[in-house]
């Protein structure tokens, strides 16, 4: 018993975390750990920044089979334009703008954001490079339509990244929302 939190400690972490530690089974010790732990102003913003990154780059990942899929067959359409004469490839249903909104005060939406825009033509575009057969991703090079153009370019891809992204997002209570245009 003379080893338990006091009042005051219990008190300082409710200020930190608005969570009731009264009833908590803690010692002087914890609390004192906990409180200068949860109290420093810089703690909150590592734990964040780092873990939503990090959990969001973990979901993309658990989903890229949907993506790939959607790649595969935003890549069965095809189509060529002559213009003076002179042929282009196309390949998907149409090329586009696609962005997330979100609320620019919150601090976590915009890490989010960041994360995702990072992620999407980096890690992610790689990984799908990976999965696509080495045949598909060489006859898209041959043709003038390279994957990491489709991928760039493709609405229907953008917006199936960030659709995914949103959800990421509502799983963690951040509102955000997709807008997109074709181009």
């Amino acid at each position: 018993m003379d080893n338990t939190a006091t009042p005051r400690q219990r008190w300082a972490l409710y200020c930190i975390t608005k969570k009731d530690y009264r009833n908590e089974i803690l010692s002087k010790e914890e609390a004192t750990k906990l409180i200068k732990e949860l109290g420093d102003p810089n703690y909150k913003k590592k734990s964040v920044s780092k873990t939503l990154s990090d959990e969001l780059l973990n979901y993309l990942k658990s989903h890229i089979d949907e993506l790939y899929n959607v790649c595969l067959n935003e890549m069965g359409y095809g189509s060529i334009v002559e213009i003076n004469g002179k042929p282009y490839n196309f390949v998907g249903c149409g090329c586009g703008i696609t962005w997330l909104t979100y609320n620019k005060n919150n601090k976590r939406a915009e890490e989010i954001n960041n994360a995702a825009r990072k992620y999407r033509h980096n890690e992610i575009e790689s990984i799908l490079i990976k999965k696509l057969p080495n045949k598909i991703y060489k006859e898209l090079q041959k043709k003038g339509c390279p994957f990491e153009a489709i991928w760039s370019q493709m609405q229907n891809l953008q917006y199936a990244y960030y659709e995914l992204v949103i959800k990421f997002a509502n799983e963690h209570g951040i509102n955000m929302n997709i807008k997109s245009v074709l181009d």
